[in-house]
C-alpha cells in the first residue's frame, strides 16, 4: 500500500522532515530510518514528566484527550512539526492561547519560572493526510474523515500557520499510528532574561564609548527569541508584553496605567495598536544612550 508522498500532502514538507533528510545527506543522521511509503516522519508531542513516563510505559490514551491541549480537530493525539509548538504542553502554567486577543496577566506576583520541561520524539505514521486551514473546523466531521468504515484520510494537519501566523498541528486518531521513540528533557531559554543580560552588556559598551548599535549576534538572538515571544500577535507585543520586558532592565513605567499607555504609544511610532521588532529594537537602543 502506497500513499502520496509527503512533499505532495504537506505544504513544504514537515520542517522535522526537511531536517533529517538534510542530516541523513550529510551522513550525520542518528535516527532509524523511516518509510516513505506510508508518509512517516517525526513528530513531537510535549508533555509532563508523568505523562511522559506514563505514555513511554503505556502507550498514548486516547481517553485522556483533551485533558491538557484541547480538541479542536477532535479526539486525537496532537504532534508538532515545532518544538516552540509542543513546549506550550510541557511543565508549567499555560500563557495566553494564540486566538486571544487583549490578554492580560492576573493580579498578583507572576509564578515561578519552570526551566525544564520534557517532550517525544515520535515516529508518526501520517498515511493519507487532510489539510485543513478552516479557522473554526467541524471536530466530529474531521475524525469522521480518519475513523469511518470508508475514511479516505488517516491523520490530519492543522494549518494554524496559515490563519494566525503560529504553528502547524498534526492529528492522529489511532494510537498504533504513533510510538514515542526518545524522550527528550530540556533547559528553556526566557526572553527577558536574555534580553536583560544583553541590554547590559550594551550598556557596558555604550560606557567605554564601544555601543554603535547591537552586535549581529546579539541582534540574531533577541530576534529569535522575539519571534516566538510575539507568535501571539504575529510578530508584534501588547503593552503587557512591553511591560515584562521594562521590567526586565528595571526601566518600568511610573503605573500600569496611564504612564504604560503613554509609553506604548510613544514606542508604537506606526501607531498600529501592537510594537513591531523594528520598534522595539530602535527603543532598545535608544534606552541603552541614555542608561550610560
Amino acid at each position: 500500500w502506497n500513499c502520496p508522498s509527503l512533499a505532495e500532502q504537506v505544504p513544504d514538507g514537515p520542517a522535522t522532515h526537511a531536517f533529517c533528510e538534510s542530516l541523513r545527506r550529510m551522513g550525520r543522521s542518528q535516527l532509524p530510518q523511516l518509510d516513505a511509503q506510508v508518509a512517516e516522519c517525526w513528530l513531537f508531542h510535549g508533555t509532563s514528566f508523568d505523562a511522559a513516563a506514563g505514555i513511554a510505559e503505556n502507550d498514548f490514551r486516547l481517553d485522556l484527550t483533551g485533558s491538557n491541549a484541547g480538541t479542536l480537530y477532535g479526539k486525537g493525539i496532537y504532534l508538532a512539526e515545532n518544538v516552540s509548538k509542543s513546549d506550550e504542553y510541557g511543565e508549567g502554567p499555560r500563557g495566553p492561547k494564540e486566538e486571544q486577543g487583549n490578554w492580560r496577566p492576573p493580579p498578583g506576583p507572576p509564578p515561578a519560572l519552570v526551566r525544564h520541561s520534557v517532550l517525544l520524539v515520535c515516529r508518526s505514521l501520517l498515511g493519507k493526510v487532510l489539510y485543513c486551514d478552516a479557522e473554526t473546523p467541524s471536530p466530529d466531521a474531521i475524525q469522521r474523515s480518519c475513523l469511518a468504515k470508508d475514511a479516505a484520510y488517516d491523520s490530519v494537519l492543522g494549518d494554524r500557520r496559515k490563519i494566525h501566523g503560529t504553528f502547524r498541528e498534526f492529528v492522529l486518531y489511532h494510537d498504533d499510528q504513533v510510538y514515542p521513540e526518545f524522550i527528550v528533557v530540556y533547559e528553556r531559554i526566557f526572553f527577558h532574561e536574555r534580553f536583560q543580560e544583553i541590554f547590559g552588556q550594551m550598556v557596558q559598551r555604550c560606557r567605554q564609548r564601544l555601543f554603535h548599535g547591537p552586535t549581529m549576534d546579539e541582534e540574531k538572538v533577541l530576534k529569535s527569541l522575539w519571534d516566538r515571544y510575539a507568535m501571539p500577535h504575529q510578530g508584534r507585543i501588547d503593552k503587557w508584553q512591553l511591560l515584562d520586558l521594562l521590567k526586565a532592565i528595571n526601566q518600568p513605567p511610573e503605573d500600569e496605567e496611564g504612564d504604560l499607555d503613554e509609553t506604548f504609544r510613544e514606542i508604537n511610532t506606526s501607531g498600529s495598536g501592537r510594537i513591531t521588532w523594528e520598534e522595539f529594537l530602535a527603543e532598545m537602543t535608544d534606552r541603552v544612550h541614555n542608561t550610560c
